[in-house]
């Protein structure tokens, strides 16, 4: 089954992968997203992923668990994970799944760990072969993965779009492409990827990946089959000036690799705002190791709705989105490029918009 899967989802890749969406440019102008700052009480270390839930922030803290955060006050409420390195225990912990059953921390010890609704340790899994480059979608029996799976273990090329079932077994979904600096790659996608891109859960059961690389959006059924592909239409989107890019090993790697990152338009992970609405957040160069950010409004057919919508005030070196709820998202960042940096955190609303 797992084969036929396979077979099926890697050809219709390849198709819609050659079919650009024809769709143009919706600008709407006087369109803005009505945005609330939120203090946290404690700074993050290094800010890669996070998971809202109602008014619970769960944030993925390298140096202090998992921690959950009231966005109303700001507060601590309590480190659900402990640190260290037994069964059931993370370090450096940087991703995480969840759905209203269970959920999945992956961290340094690139282990898989699965624990149910009320944070009781269930299993683990080693991560060697398929690490996560942001956050993974959980369900019943497997998760969906935007990361690295060894070209060893899937039988092809290396998969940086995958399902990872609960045995361990992995579904290559979409491979690189011909021509792609394949040893860099793999080393950045898991820190925070390569220009970022993720994956977002529809109410249906389905979900949709967008591709970092070329703003591609490809929408899959509840059953991993791809059932639908289209380009994002924002006009100051470029892909990845891979010329630029000169890959260093001394002590300014860090910075010059942000650099460059941030000098390129990032497209983040979509989240589903309301009834076939996807919004996606467009982070634009702004300055030196900086992006300002807008957000991006379509059907799921691809129909652009309204595009380039300005967050007021949402400008960071590291951005990540969670999901919030219809009409509204959270946005968590890093003032620079440094893991050490400040954390930033804002509550954002949508404008009402109506069929176009």
């Amino acid at each position: 089954m797992k084969d036929a899967l396979r077979a099926g989802a890697q050809f219709a890749v390849v198709v819609c992968l050659c079919a650009g969406a024809a769709a143009l440019p919706a600008d709407k102008p006087g369109l803005m997203c009505s945005v609330r700052p939120i203090s946290i009480q404690t700074p993050a270390y290094m800010v890669v992923d996070a998971v809202v839930r109602g008014e619970r922030l769960f944030l993925p803290d390298y140096t202090a668990g998992l921690r959950e955060i009231d966005l109303t006050s700001g507060r601590d409420l309590r480190s659900l994970l402990p640190m260290g390195t037994g069964r059931g225990q993370v370090t450096g912990p940087q991703h995480l799944a969840c759905n209203p059953e269970r959920c999945a921390v992956w961290g340094d010890r690139y282990r898989w760990l699965y624990y149910d609704a009320d944070w009781r340790f269930v299993s683990e899994i080693p991560a060697l072969d398929a690490g996560a480059a942001g956050q993974p979608l959980m369900f019943a029996d497997r998760m969906v993965v935007f990361g690295v799976a060894r070209a060893d273990k899937t039988g092809g090329g290396t998969a940086f779009l995958f399902v990872l079932y609960d045995d361990g077994s992995i579904l290559p979904l979409q491979e690189f492409q011909q021509g792609m600096p394949i040893p860099e790659v793999v080393k950045r996608i898991q820190f925070n990827g390569p220009t970022v891109g993720g994956l977002g859960a529809l109410a249906d059961g389905g979900w949709v990946f967008v591709d970092p690389h070329s703003y591609s959006v490809f929408v899959f059924d509840d059953r991993d089959r791809l059932k639908g592909a289209w380009r994002g239409a924002n006009k100051n989107f470029r892909a990845p000036n891979w010329s630029a890019y000169e890959p260093v090993h001394d002590s300014s790697a860090r910075e010059r690799y942000y650099r460059w990152c941030l000098a390129q338009p990032q497209v983040k992970r979509p989240v589903i705002l309301g009834d076939d609405l996807l919004g996606i957040v467009v982070g634009l160069p702004d300055g030196t190791l900086q992006q300002r950010h807008v957000l991006d409004l379509y059907k799921l057919d691809g129909k652009p709705v309204a595009l380039g919508i300005p967050i007021p005030g949402v400008e960071a070196a590291r951005l990540v989105v969670a999901d919030a709820g219809p009409g509204r998202l959270v946005l968590i960042g890093q003032e620079s490029w440094e893991p050490s940096s400040p954390t930033l955190v804002w509550e954002v609303e949508a404008p009402q918009i109506g069929n176009p």
